[in-house]
């Protein structure tokens, strides 16, 4: 069996975004067997994906908290200029169309990625365990994002952005 140093070299692999088959030559092992590790440790990989992710935006220079005050700026602008047109020129639809991209944007930022401890790590994957996906009919797989309505005392709601585990 090889060592965990193996194993920590093709998570971090795989972290990064690399194939199997890259990923089974870097390391010199046969690429079933990197697709079983994968598999038995898929927690540890997407935490270290999501740790990859962060160290790149801010390599970057752009924080989730710069990215999203950049879009909020440029929502803003565009808002205001939509409230000065009456709608009947042609560039007005490009200019909503503006907004709309830029609304999924912002909304996108509200979706980051999840770092959890290691005991979250160990919760999760023996609640998956033994519950399986039945156990989470409103999530789907892991990494994707699902958008869930929080319904507050006053009747009005509001969406916020949860990670799959």
């Amino acid at each position: 069996m090889k060592d965990t140093e193996t194993k920590l070299t093709c998570f971090r692999l795989r972290a990064q975004g690399k194939s199997l088959a890259t990923i089974a030559d870097t390391v010199g092992v046969r690429r079933q067997t990197v697709a079983n590790w994968l598999k038995e440790h898929e927690e540890e990989v997407e935490n270290l994906k999501a740790i990859e992710l962060d160290a790149l935006h801010e390599a970057c220079g752009m924080t989730a908290q710069a990215r999203i005050e950049h879009l909020s700026s440029r929502l803003e602008k565009i808002t205001a200029e939509l409230e000065k047109r009456d709608f009947s020129d042609v560039k007005t639809a490009k200019l909503m169309e503006l907004e709309l991209k830029t609304r999924a944007e912002l909304a996108k930022e509200f979706a980051t990625p999840l770092i959890r401890s290691e005991e979250e790590l160990r919760v999760a994957k023996a609640a998956s365990m033994t519950l399986g996906d039945a156990g989470y009919p409103e999530m789907s797989h892991a990494g994707d994002t699902t958008l869930l309505l929080e319904i507050e005392e006053n009747g009005n709601g509001r969406k916020r952005s949860r990670n799959a585990d």
